[in-house]
């Protein structure tokens, strides 16, 4: 959704607008948006910024970190926004940017694409690490299986080189 940002009229103008998973190319291989994004929020314009303020929704396949199945998540993203027009967001160059700056972004043009928005706001909310469930045991190192699943037997019966001499001792 494209809004060209010189035809809001008044100071704050809402939007709504759903998205599917071709629209928002995320292009990552352990998170994939699962059916349709709802993005809804509100466009608030200034002498000199815009503020773009809304909510993210839908439903994202996450693989689980340790085991790699994939797990169905809710998404509910809050985000907030603030674009500068050309020109003020400073020299080109080397410049010190503070913690606030992080949600400043310069506008291009006369047109926001909030669709872009959206995609730049799940990829900055992708979760390092997401597991299946807290006791997670991952894959077997030896024979890759999911030791969720099966009660693999691998490695418990190998002893390592170094130690094997020990086991003489008794």
């Amino acid at each position: 959704m494209i809004v060209d940002v010189t035809k809001i009229e008044g100071l704050v103008k809402p939007f709504a607008f759903r998205a599917g998973a071709d629209q928002i190319a995320l292009d990552t291989p352990n998170y994939r948006i699962a059916g349709p994004v709802t993005v809804e929020g509100e466009i608030e314009k200034h002498i000199v910024s815009i503020k773009v303020r809304g909510n993210i929704g839908g439903n994202v396949t996450i693989d689980c970190t340790r085991c790699v199945q994939p797990v169905e998540h809710a998404l509910s993203i809050d985000f907030d926004v603030e674009y500068l027009t050309e020109g003020r967001l400073g020299s080109e160059g080397e410049h010190e940017i503070g913690s606030a700056d992080l949600e400043t972004d310069e506008l291009q043009g006369n047109t926001l694409d909030l669709t872009q928005l959206a995609r730049e706001q799940i990829l900055l909310n992708i979760p390092e690490q997401f597991l299946c469930q807290d006791e997670c045991k991952g894959l077997c190192e030896k024979c890759g299986g999911n030791r969720n699943l099966v009660d693999c037997r691998c490695g418990q019966d190998e002893i390592d080189p170094r130690w094997a001499a020990l086991k003489n001792l008794k």
